[in-house]
């Protein structure tokens, strides 16, 4: 049966996860086996329980969330089962980048297929979607190393309203409620986080082919040692005639396919792809490359015919500065974070503060900082991202050296029982001509737990980490079972110079923690 449901929210108040053989409060199956027995022998698959209103809910199998949202190209399709995901065998995010307008920019690695370009560029720049499919393949060793049933587990790569329209069972429940499990979803109405999208590929593509013939021509003194025949045992003539003709009737073979599912936001948004260069054409105009942040110096200067390093360029890419924010001057995030830090402790619920540092190893004992870890690629390179002085062009020369990023860490007592721990991150800044521009826009991390312990230092270490490994973006690590994390914002930038920034940093923490420190 055909459905069209318009108005669905997903929210974490709204849609939940449980298995196929769940109960609802009458302890009666949500899924019931009297009119979907064909569930009978996988009661323990995830599925994503939706609620419309009091009566409907609809019933979401995690299989078809892969399939709708995840399935365009089999190669990415791979690699999100992979254990420990890292999004950079799919797509370059240090040459990925989304405008404040929102115009997205991607590189696809080789082998991701264009077609999945605005399904990576979610993954890329939509946290929401990047958290529901990270722990994709955790979940499945967790669930082979405790000998559980094995069942992909994620979330709906977005939050908000949708119109779905799908295919699937409406199913009645003892309690006169209904439920409609899906089996295929049609279309969906779900935003993307991109107003228009320019994917590129780390391979040159065919933007002007050779001539086949001159192809032949340039190679037809060349010739290749193919495999040898099989040899037939000399048994005599042997009838090479088949039987009967086969059939050759084509339109037996004919049948009707579905592209997949229709995503309706991307119909009038303008999706392009832009080749680095001509096939085997130097002198044909390139289109802008973005910033290449996986090579650690230059070379000659006009890089190589490889592909495999890139021509040295001492000025910032248009990419990195423009549509920036101009200080007249230059800032500091850190010294920012510790003039909210000094205004928290004067406030009265304020019990205690202290300045946690991890990673003592590479840092002055006695410094209120910490310092990010080295991480490395995929492709076993060093990360770029956890030097602070990192920027396209940079060399090193002499005792000039990279820097690692650092942060501060404030762990904050209330007398109220709430620990509250606030991460700072530093941020690269860049001298332009009419003053200065920061190149990171690393959110505020937020965590509190009430009557229960904070993070440990290997907590706080591996946050670190990951959010190196993520260039950026925060993983939301549970401190314990009643702990809350999430990324917050700063104030707009015009408050550094009005002298409000402290107070409006100040407004927004206790905006999101729901109470007050005075």
């Amino acid at each position: 049966m055909r459905e069209k449901f318009s108005s669905v929210t997903i929210t974490p108040e709204s849609a939940y996860t449980s298995i196929a053989g769940a109960k609802g409060k009458l302890d009666d199956n949500l899924l019931p086996f009297t009119h979907h027995p064909y569930h009978g022998k996988a009661t323990k698959v995830h599925c994503e329980f939706v609620k419309l209103d009091e009566d409907k809910i609809l019933v979401f199998p995690h299989y078809i969330l892969l399939q709708a949202y995840f399935s365009k190209s089999q190669y990415v399709f791979q690699q999100l089962f992979k254990f420990g995901l890292q999004f950079d065998s799919i797509y370059d995010p240090s040459q990925s980048y989304l405008t404040n307008d929102g115009h997205a920019y991607i590189l696809l690695k080789k082998w991701t297929h264009d077609i999945a370009a605005p399904e990576v560029a979610r993954l890329a720049f939509d946290e929401v979607a990047a958290k529901a499919i990270r722990g994709l393949s955790e979940n499945l060793s967790l669930q082979c190393v405790n000998n559980r049933p094995v069942s992909p587990k994620l979330k709906f790569p977005f939050e908000g309203e949708t119109t779905l329209d799908v295919y699937g069972k409406w199913c009645p429940l003892a309690s006169g409620r209904k439920v409609f499990i899906v089996y295929d979803i049609l279309s969906c109405d779900s935003s993307y986080p991109f107003s228009s999208l320019e994917y590129f590929r780390d391979n040159p593509g065919d933007e002007n082919p050779l001539n086949p013939s001159t192809q032949g021509e340039n190679n037809k003194d060349t010739h290749l040692q193919g495999r040898p025949k099989p040899k037939v045992p000399e048994v005599g003539d042997v009838d090479m005639r088949p039987s009967s003709e086969p059939k050759n009737n084509i339109d037996e073979l004919l049948v009707e396919g579905r592209a997949g599912t229709i995503f309706n936001d991307l119909t009038n948004k303008y999706i392009d792809k832009r080749r680095q260069k001509a096939h085997l054409d130097d002198s044909s105009p390139t289109t802008y490359q973005p910033f290449v942040g996986g090579l650690e110096g230059g070379n000659t200067g006009e890089g190589d015919t490889q592909g495999v390093s890139a021509p040295v360029d001492f000025r910032l890419p248009d990419s990195e500065s423009e549509n920036r924010f101009i200080f007249d001057h230059k800032i500091c995030r850190l010294t920012l974070f510790q003039q909210v830090v000094n205004e928290i402790e004067n406030l009265p619920r304020v019990k205690n503060i202290e300045y946690i540092s991890i990673n003592r190893a590479v840092t002055d004992c006695n410094s209120i900082f910490s310092q990010f870890p080295v991480t490395f690629t995929e492709g076993g390179r060093k990360s770029t991202w956890q030097y602070i002085n990192y920027y396209k062009g940079f060399r090193q020369e002499g005792r000039e050296k990279y820097r690692l990023r650092q942060a501060l860490i404030a762990r904050i007592t209330l007398y109220t029982g709430h620990e509250i721990t606030l991460i700072e991150v530093q941020r690269r800044v860049f001298k332009v001509n009419d003053g200065w521009v920061e190149l990171d826009t690393t959110s505020l991390l937020l965590s509190t737990t009430y009557y229960a312990p904070s993070y440990t230092e290997n907590q706080l270490s591996t946050l670190l980490e990951r959010c190196s490994e993520s260039r950026g973006t925060w993983e939301h690590i549970a401190a314990y079972n009643q702990s809350q994390s999430l990324s917050i914002k700063h104030p707009s930038n015009n408050t550094i110079y009005e002298g409000s920034y402290a107070d409006r940093q100040i407004a927004i923490i206790e905006k999101n923690l729901e109470f007050s420190f005075a």
